[in-house]
């Protein structure tokens, strides 16, 4: 992979939203490619990966805790 690592000077990076710790200040810049499209990795890609850490006792009541918790909470029904 190409790619392009130089020290600027901060003040020659206008068109870039730099916080203000950073302005009139010696800064390093990298420039790498963006990725291809196939090494993009999608959420399916993680699907199932924290299977092994399931409790199956409490699948169930996951079903209406955000309701319960928001009840609890608020006294919303």
């Amino acid at each position: 992979m190409d790619f392009v690592r130089q020290i600027i000077d901060s003040s020659l990076l206008d068109m870039i939203s730099l916080p203000q710790s950073l302005k009139n200040r010696r800064v390093e810049i990298i420039v790498l490619p963006l990725s291809e499209p196939e090494d993009e990795i999608s959420a399916d890609d993680f699907a199932g990966a924290l299977s092994k850490y399931a409790n199956t006792d409490l699948i169930e009541l996951e079903k209406g805790a955000w309701a319960n918790a928001m009840e609890e909470k608020h006294g919303i029904n």
